[in-house]
C-alpha cells in the first residue's frame, strides 16, 4: 500500500505510517474507501472527457410493398458531431475536471483520516479510562481504610458519627464514580468494534511528539483541499462564461446503404456510398446568461473567503492547543510535586508506625495516595497525546 504521509518523528519507534495507522480500520471499511477513491478517480477523468462526443454507429433494416413486390434495404451510418473550439472553454472543463477531482480525492482522504482519528481517539481514551478506573480502585481502598479508622475512633468516644458518616457517603460516591466508568468503558468498546476489528488494548498506541506552526500550515489537508476548490470554482466560472460564446463544431457522416428502387436505374449517378461533412458555428441567446455568469462568480469569490476562513480556524486550533499542552504539562508537574510530597510523608508515616504514632492504616492511605498521583500523570500525558492526535491527524506530512 502506497505511503501518503508520516505521522510522527524520524525516530524508528516513533514512526507510524499512514498505511500502518489505515490497518486499524476494519477490512469493510477499508475496503469501501477503497472503492470510493477508485470511483473518485473514474469520474473525474469520465469528467476530463466529457467534452468528446461520441462517435455513432447505426445500421437499420427495412421492409416496403410500395413497389410490388417486398423490397428490403439496408443502411450503415457512421457520424459525428465534435466541437474542436468553445472559446477557452474545453481547456477549463479539462482543469475544472482535473480540480475537482483532486479535491473530491483529498474529501476521501480526510474521511478516511477522520475514521482513523476516532479508532485512535477512542483507544486512547480507553487506557484513559483505565487508569481512572485503578485510580479509583487506590481511592475506594484508602475509603475504607478512613472508614475503619473514623469507626474505631467513633468506637473509642474520640469522634462523633459525623466523620463516620461521611466516611461512609464518600466510599458510596466512589463507587458509584467506578461503575459509571465501567459503563463508559463499555461504551467505549462498542464504538472501537465499529471502527476497528482489532482489540484495542493489545493496540499500539503512536507516541506523538510536537509539531512545528510552519509545517502544520504547510502541509493542511484541508487548506490543499479548499485551495482545489478555488480552482474548481475559477475554472467553473470560465465554463460559464464559454457557454454563451460562439462554439465552432466540425460535423462528418459516412453512409453505406442499398439504393431506393426509385433511383436505382441504370446511369444513376446516385452513389449507394457516400460521405457529407462541414461544420457549424452555434452563439447560445439566452435571459439567463448574466445571473447564469454572476452566480458562478459568487461561488468562486466563496471558495477564496472560505479558504481564508479555514486558515484562520486551523491557526487558531494550533494556538489553543499549544495553550492547553502548557496547562497539561503544569498539571504533570503538579502532580510530580504532590507526590513527591507523598512519598515524604510515606517515610514518616511508616517511621511512626514502627514506634506506634501511625496505624498501618494511616501508613496504607499514605502509599495509595503516591500511586494516585502517578495514574494522574499518565492520564494527563494522554490528555496530551489526544491534543497532539488533534493536530496531525490532517497533516500530509509532518516529520
Amino acid at each position: 500500500m502506497k505511503k501518503l504521509f508520516l505521522l510522527f518523528s524520524t525516530l524508528l519507534s516513533l514512526v507510524k505510517a499512514d498505511n500502518e495507522l489505515s490497518d486499524i480500520l476494519s477490512e469493510d471499511r477499508q475496503t469501501l474507501l477503497k472503492y470510493q477513491n477508485e470511483q473518485n478517480s473514474v469520474q473525474s477523468h469520465q469528467l476530463e472527457k466529457s467534452w468528446i462526443n461520441p462517435v455513432v454507429l447505426q445500421y437499420s433494416k427495412n421492409y416496403s410493398t410500395q413497389f410490388g413486390d417486398t423490397i428490403n434495404t439496408q443502411q450503415f451510418i457512421v457520424s459525428v458531431d465534435q466541437p474542436i473550439f468553445k472559446m477557452g472553454g474545453i481547456w477549463s472543463a479539462i482543469k475544472y475536471a482535473k480540480s475537482l477531482g483532486k479535491a473530491n480525492g483529498l474529501d476521501l482522504e480526510l474521511q478516511k483520516r477522520q475514521l482513523i482519528f476516532k479508532a485512535l481517539t477512542t483507544s486512547f481514551n480507553l487506557k484513559k479510562l483505565k487508569y481512572k478506573l485503578a485510580k479509583l480502585e487506590f481511592t475506594i481502598e484508602n475509603d475504607n481504610l478512613d472508614i475503619e479508622i473514623q469507626k474505631e475512633s467513633y468506637e473509642q468516644g474520640i469522634t462523633n458519627r459525623t466523620l463516620y458518616d461521611q466516611a461512609l457517603l464518600k466510599r458510596n460516591q466512589d463507587v458509584t464514580s467506578k461503575l459509571e466508568i465501567e459503563l463508559s468503558i463499555s461504551k467505549l468498546e462498542n464504538d472501537f468494534s465499529l471502527l476497528s476489528d482489532q482489540n484495542p488494548y493489545s493496540l499500539e498506541l503512536p507516541n506523538f511528539s510536537m509539531i512545528s506552526k510552519e509545517r502544520y500550515m504547510e502541509e493542511q489537508l484541508e487548506l490543499k483541499r479548499d485551495s482545489y476548490r478555488i480552482e474548481e470554482k475559477r475554472e467553473n466560472k470560465k465554463m460559464t462564461l464559454t457557454k454563451y460564446l460562439p462554439e465552432v463544431s466540425i460535423n462528418a457522416r459516412y453512409t453505406n446503404e442499398d439504393l431506393n428502387p426509385l433511383f436505382a436505374s441504370p446511369g444513376s449517378r446516385i452513389k449507394k456510398e457516400y460521405y457529407n461533412y462541414g461544420f457549424k458555428v452555434t452563439l447560445p441567446i439566452s435571459i439567463n446568461s448574466v445571473d447564469d455568469i454572476q452566480n458562478s462568480k459568487i461561488e468562486y469569490l466563496n471558495a477564496q473567503i472560505t479558504l481564508n476562513e479555514k486558515r484562520k480556524e486551523i491557526a487558531n486550533k494550533f494556538k489553543l492547543a499549544q495553550k492547553r499542552l502548557e496547562i497539561i504539562d503544569r498539571k504533570i508537574a503538579l502532580s510530580k510535586d504532590d507526590a513527591k510530597h507523598y512519598e515524604s510523608m510515606l517515610t514518616t508515616a511508616k517511621d511512626l508506625e514502627k514506634v506506634g504514632d501511625r496505624t498501618h492504616y494511616d501508613t496504607q492511605i499514605v502509599e495509595n495516595s503516591v500511586k494516585i498521583r502517578e495514574l494522574d500523570q499518565e492520564i494527563y500525558k494522554i490528555d496530551a497525546q489526544l491534543e497532539l492526535l488533534g493536530l496531525y491527524i490532517n497533516v500530509a506530512d509532518a516529520l
